[in-house]
């Protein structure tokens, strides 16, 4: 499935972030949720919000990932990841910018953190069973 397309089955509205794990080895970044949702679409096209496939502390996982960047750098995610935007540039590899909120200063309040990301897939990850991947 194009990540685009997965990420659209998705939910995170209301939740955090709560790790980011770089694996270069594996070439992968995950973000860990608190509680990942997912959505599918009824036959009559309506929302389809599905709480038995709830994910708790599940992770997002891009795979194939040979650029990363968090902009502005010095902030830690730690709030919502509010929106997600995808644009392919070949046949497997798009471009994702994800925007997360990272609410470390009381003075501040929240602050955007933009994670910019090239990547081939996106699956999520079960922590229960780090074999277990979801890539539909």
């Amino acid at each position: 499935m194009e990540i685009e397309e997965f990420l659209k089955t998705v939910y995170v509205g209301d939740r955090y972030v709560k790790e980011i794990v770089l694996d270069s080895y594996k070439k992968e970044v995950k973000i860990k949720i608190n509680s990942i949702s997912r959505i599918r679409e009824h036959k009559n096209h309506e929302w389809g919000f599905c709480n038995d496939e709830d994910t708790e502390d599940g992770y997002i996982v891009f795979t194939g990932v040979s650029y990363f960047s968090m902009e502005p750098s010095g902030l830690i995610p730690n709030d919502e990841l509010y929106h997600w935007e995808v644009k392919k540039v070949e046949n497997d590899l798009s471009e994702i910018d994800l925007y997360m909120g990272s609410y470390n200063n009381f003075e501040k309040g929240q602050e955007e953190i933009i994670m910019k990301l090239t990547a081939t897939g996106v699956c999520l990850e079960d922590p229960q069973d780090t074999s277990n991947r979801s890539y539909n």
